[in-house]
């Protein structure tokens, strides 16, 4: 009995779930539309790394006219962590080491950085010194980063033999 009257239960709940689904209303169709008449406006501009500028560029012979060393001096705005010296003769290129930089300043926001370069540390670098062009480049860098700025450059011309050597 107990069985049966489960059973009559089970069944009437099923009939009344049926109507229930039977009565209810359809699902309406709707379109959805988006449109916001707000708009923003802005001007994106990228950071450029500013490249060194070059106020010197010296060369010593001896008295024979020889070739002792080339002093280089450019300003920054980055200090001596920042600045880059590179040596390219052919396809040679070489980074000149920090200790050969010195660096005074800031002074009206510029780091004053000197290179002298002499034959000797030129020739460790750069394997064929005598009768060639090396091109000297100083190039900016942003701490923490990648990014490099546009090299600025000199030529160092040493005819055979050391003579008449000149920067450009």
């Amino acid at each position: 009995m107990i069985v049966r009257r489960q059973r009559v239960l089970a069944g009437v709940a099923g009939a009344a779930l049926l109507c229930g689904v039977a009565l209810a209303p359809p699902a309406q169709i709707t379109d959805a539309a988006f449109t916001d008449p707000e708009y923003g406006r802005a001007t994106i501009t990228a950071f450029r790394v500013p490249p060194a500028t070059i106020i010197a560029c010296t060369v010593a012979n001896n008295g024979l006219g020889v070739f002792q060393n080339v002093r280089l001096v450019w300003t920054s705005v980055y200090p001596a962590s920042g600045v880059r010296l590179t040596l390219t003769q052919g396809a040679t290129t070489a980074v000149v080491p920090a200790a050969n930089i010195t660096t005074t300043g800031p002074a009206g926001g510029l780091y004053t950085h000197t290179a002298v370069l002499t034959q000797s540390l030129l020739a460790s670098l750069i394997s064929n010194l005598l009768g060639s062009t090396t091109t000297l480049t100083v190039t900016n860098l942003l701490a923490g980063t990648s990014w490099v700025s546009d090299g600025t450059s000199r030529q160092l011309s040493i005819a055979l033999l050391g003579l008449n050597a000149s920067c450009t």
